[in-house]
């Protein structure tokens, strides 16, 4: 099996969330190929879950688990918590917290219809609804710190006060997530020129947003 191999992350709701697409393989598909393609790039980008995905996209175990690491690469950077000179210890602990943030994508894949240029896949997705009012229960927290306090942090303390509040928030929400009622959604799984089977970055982009509003 032959597989062409694309890449791409996209940060969501609170650029908490990242997803990996990757094309497909070169033999004709069936319908029942096109679920099992979707769903293994679905779990390798949000689970971890990485033993169908090399199988069916003929990637090395090295090249899945790389690709997954840059996914929770890309939540550390869509935190900008890199960037601002905060605790080794915060990072680290925002870090380990990456891949259960990936890990709250709720989906299942239901069916799939062929088309003139491949599959229609249906997705049942399930929104995650925590990211929702992650602001304003932010804005609450650092209040009612602020209340107590007697002069001005300086900006190194804010971020650190501002990071830390938004740990405890979502290590809460991860206690015991919230969704919102499940909805349809589609993903393409089109043949190109080269008899090649991929998957649309934008379908996966607007699906991710789609899971992970806010």
């Amino acid at each position: 099996m032959r597989a062409g191999k694309k890449a791409a992350a996209v940060a969501a709701g609170a650029g908490l969330a990242a997803v990996l697409f990757l094309s497909g393989c070169e033999a004709k598909y069936t319908p029942e190929d096109a679920m099992a393609y979707v769903e293994c790039v679905l779990d390798a980008s949000y689970r971890g879950e990485l033993d169908k995905y090399v199988e069916l996209t003929d990637s090395t175990m090295e090249e899945a688990r790389n690709m997954y690491q840059q996914n929770i690469d890309n939540v550390m950077e869509g935190t900008g918590i890199e960037s601002l000179g905060l605790p080794e210890e915060l990072k680290e602990q925002y870090r380990e917290m990456a891949p259960e943030l990936l890990a709250l994508a709720k989906y299942e894949v239901t069916g799939a219809e062929e088309e003139e240029n491949g599959f229609a896949v249906q997705v049942s997705i399930e929104p995650f609804s925590g990211y929702q009012d992650l602001e304003d229960e932010l804005v609450s927290a650092l209040e009612e710190e602020a209340s107590g306090m007697t002069e001005m942090p300086d900006d190194a303390a804010i971020n650190e006060m501002v990071y830390r509040n938004m740990f405890e928030i979502l290590r809460d929400e991860l206690k015991d997530p919230a969704y919102n009622e499940p909805q349809e959604y589609t993903i393409h799984v089109t043949e190109d020129d080269n008899h090649m089977y991929e998957i649309s970055e934008q379908e996966l982009i607007d699906m991710d947003y789609a899971m992970f509003p806010g």
